[in-house]
């Protein structure tokens, strides 16, 4: 199984099943997976991770501060959603360290679908998860999905799986409301769809689908007005420095401008459960 970052030295991967063929998975400018964009500032995105190299709309990994290291994030045959690959996405203690909340240190494997002027618009995401069956199920923060605004602190809404919980928070303006979400299965695909409407007033609103039934309704602020026009989605494992390694499946994933674009079902009638 090939990886992320060319030229870097392999630091190993978890797998809980047969590996299958292996790609390798560098980032190129020819990915055509990006659909054209609408001249809205809503993005038009999709990435089934079904070529040789993730989709080029994901950000690099050593964007900004860093998002994950050479070797976190590969294309592979253990599972796939539908297709025969997805994105095994695997976080060790110290991947891009930094420091967190109350004195901690937090790391990181994520992918960044990229920064967008969204302020007062709409925005649809869409993305399959799978957990594995040797998942350890830990009394840590693990964040698996967000969305974020730029130079915001505190992430918008987070999808979170700590000890088996399974829970979004919703965070603007200084307020705060987490969700209590059905549990994340271990060892199958869940499909996951978010509506977001970037709003700085009471017309802001976050909606979530789990398998096609909604499970969050959030109306009031999903923004700072104060602070820059740049939105943005992430996949992948955020969590508190911890020694287990973790990883995670995703496939199918989308930003668009309705459910209908962005729904991971859409694909099913190719499914695959395991390989």
């Amino acid at each position: 199984m090939a990886f992320l970052g060319a030229g870097c030295a392999d630091k190993g991967t978890i797998d809980d099943s047969p590996q299958g063929g292996d790609t390798h998975a560098t980032p190129s400018a020819g990915a055509n997976h990006l659909s054209a964009t609408t001249a809205s500032a809503i993005p038009s995105l999709h990435d089934g991770f079904e070529a040789n190299e993730i989709a080029d709309f994901w950000l690099p990994g050593n964007y900004g501060t860093g998002l994950y290291v050479p070797g976190a994030i590969r294309l592979s045959t253990n599972y796939a959603r539908s297709g025969a690959r997805s994105a095994q996405i695997t976080v060790r203690q110290g991947d891009i360290d930094a420091a967190g909340d109350w004195g901690t240190r937090v790391e990181r494997s994520e992918l960044d679908s990229g920064h967008f002027p969204l302020l007062g618009q709409e925005a649809w995401y869409g993305f399959s998860v799978l957990i594995p069956t040797n998942f350890p199920i830990v009394d840590n923060r693990l964040v698996i999905s967000s969305c974020k605004q730029s130079d915001v602190s505190r992430p918008l809404t987070a999808q979170r799986f700590r000890n088996g919980k399974h829970t979004i928070t919703v965070e603007s303006q200084g307020g705060r409301k987490e969700f209590r979400l059905p549990a994340l299965p271990l060892g199958k695909w869940v499909d996951f769809v978010c509506f977001a409407r970037y709003s700085p007033g009471k017309n802001g609103a976050f909606q979530f689908w789990m398998n096609g039934r909604q499970v969050v309704s959030y109306s009031g602020p999903l923004a700072d007005p104060s602070s820059k026009n740049a939105f943005y989605n992430k996949i992948g494992l955020y969590r508190d420095r911890w020694k287990q390694p973790m990883t995670i499946y995703f496939d199918n994933y989308a930003a668009g401008s309705s459910y209908e674009s962005v729904d991971p079902a859409r694909f099913e009638s190719n499914s695959v459960t395991l390989r």
